[in-house]
């Protein structure tokens, strides 16, 4: 199927998944429910379909950002950490800014990661938000913070990913 008609099929909002992998077993799925009205939320579902031929299957979390602390995030979204262009136009598209706990966010406005994505995965607790967010995890965060305390986050692995058909 292609991507437009699966997303007539389920409706928007869509939810995509990640499974994570490290320690070599699979440790469980992360849900993200995304709106499409914005160019990184359509880019993040084309990834995870893997139709435009890219995909995030088998890339790694890349770093964590202010480890520890209130704001903390995981990047990911390619395998060297590099980047990987976006496969569509990202200009345009209103985002709102986060410091919650679960909110997915990128960067569209840089070329070389524009396929990275991020999970924020404590709430900031002092003012800090993230700027482009385009998605919020709804279930399998837990997941996502078990992966930042892993003690090599480059080792934590996307070994499959997809939208969820059945909402």
């Amino acid at each position: 199927m292609q991507v437009n008609e699966i997303v007539k099929a389920v409706r928007p909002p869509v939810r995509a998944y990640l499974d994570l992998r490290w320690r070599e077993s699979t440790r469980g799925r992360v849900h993200i429910q995304l709106s499409l009205a914005k160019p990184l939320s359509r880019q993040f579902m084309l990834m995870c379909t893997g139709q435009r031929g890219v995909s995030y299957r088998n890339t790694v979390f890349l770093r964590v950002a202010r480890k520890g602390t209130p704001g903390e995030s995981v990047v990911g979204g390619d395998h060297d950490g590099k980047g990987g262009a976006g496969i569509i136009d990202l200009t345009g598209g209103k985002y709102r800014k986060s410091g919650m706990a679960g909110a997915v966010w990128g960067w569209p406005c840089n070329a070389a990661t524009a396929a990275q994505f991020a999970i924020t995965t404590r709430d900031s607790d002092d003012g800090w938000e993230w700027d482009y967010v385009f998605g919020r995890v709804t279930s399998g965060l837990e997941v996502v913070r078990a992966a930042v305390n892993h003690s090599d986050v480059t080792q934590v692995t996307v070994v499959d990913c997809g939208i969820v058909l059945n909402q």
